[in-house]
């Protein structure tokens, strides 16, 4: 079922393409023999040609240009987002195959080897981690896939100290005490936007900082009515600048023995932006690596 899918979603960016050089031919073509009928009609209709060539064709030149110009943006749009859809299902088909294959294997041994209870017991933990492990990569592809061309987020208020000391605790039961955060609540100001994308994007952050460095992880935020900001801090040697820009792209990995499905960052730029927020990335003069989202509040 997904080959003839991908091969459809091939065939409409392909129609697309032709739809586009042949609406600039035809714009071309029109223009041409528009100037050609002005020539024509001054050559012959002297002075009150000019000034109607010059009133009534000027107006039609530009409805025409406009019109042309915007049915081009449209086309290009709509390219682009089955571009997008394309990849993503490539990188879904991909991305599914290696967990699904370890279950696979688990599954199969189960039935036909006989095991030692021990060994039992140690091909089910896999099997449970490998469930955990492709639970978590289809949430992130949904996620993303809800992200992908969102334009604006179903806001409510909720509380951005409450929404990031609520992420922290429940990663840092697994950090084996790598994990700091202030100590003192942070004054209990409301924002107003998507809670579980913005938990989701600063719970990617944390475990890619934790994944990728090997000392202490810090994370810092603060909001004062105008501001909303969450700071993510490791010790480790972070994103060269020449690799940050493909770093935000959906599955992206910048090392070949990577892990996950390469969406982290990716959600994360894409709930900033949907956001109205700006996402920084800094290497720090004393050695370690920043990430930051700051998101303006409207007010």
């Amino acid at each position: 079922m997904a080959r003839p899918d991908l091969r459809a979603r091939r065939q409409k960016v392909s129609r697309l393409s032709s739809g586009l050089w042949l609406l600039r031919a035809v714009g071309a073509y029109v223009l041409l023999q528009f100037s050609w009928w002005a020539y024509l009609l001054t050559q012959t209709g002297g002075e009150k040609a000019w000034h109607m060539v010059l009133g009534e064709g000027s107006v039609f030149a530009f409805l025409l240009v406009f019109g042309l110009v915007r049915l081009e943006r449209g086309i290009k749009k709509e390219r682009a987002r089955l571009e997008r859809e394309r990849h993503m299902f490539m990188g879904v088909t991909h991305e599914l195959k290696t967990p699904l294959a370890a279950l696979q294997l688990g599954v199969d041994t189960l039935r036909r080897v006989k095991l030692s209870a021990e060994d039992e017991a140690s091909v089910l933990g896999n099997i449970q981690s490998g469930v955990k492990d492709l639970e978590r990569r289809v949430n992130d592809m949904l996620v993303a896939t809800r992200l992908q061309g969102l334009s604006e987020v179903k806001a409510a208020p909720f509380s951005w100290d409450e929404a990031m000391r609520s992420v922290v605790d429940r990663l840092g039961a697994h950090a084996q005490d790598r994990l700091t955060c202030p100590e003192a609540p942070k004054a209990d100001l409301q924002v107003e936007g998507d809670r579980e994308l913005w938990g989701l994007a600063v719970a990617n952050l944390i475990e890619n900082a934790l994944k990728h460095s090997t000392g202490q992880v810090h994370v810092e935020w603060q909001c004062d009515g105008y501001l909303a900001s969450v700071e993510v801090v490791d010790e480790g040697e972070g994103i060269a600048p020449a690799d940050r820009e493909q770093a935000l792209k959906p599955f992206s990995r910048l090392t070949e023995e990577g892990e996950g499905t390469g969406l982290g960052l990716y959600l994360v730029a894409e709930t900033v932006r949907a956001h109205g927020a700006q996402l920084e990335m800094e290497q720090k003069a004393k050695g370690g690596f920043s990430v930051r989202a700051v998101w303006p509040q409207r007010r």
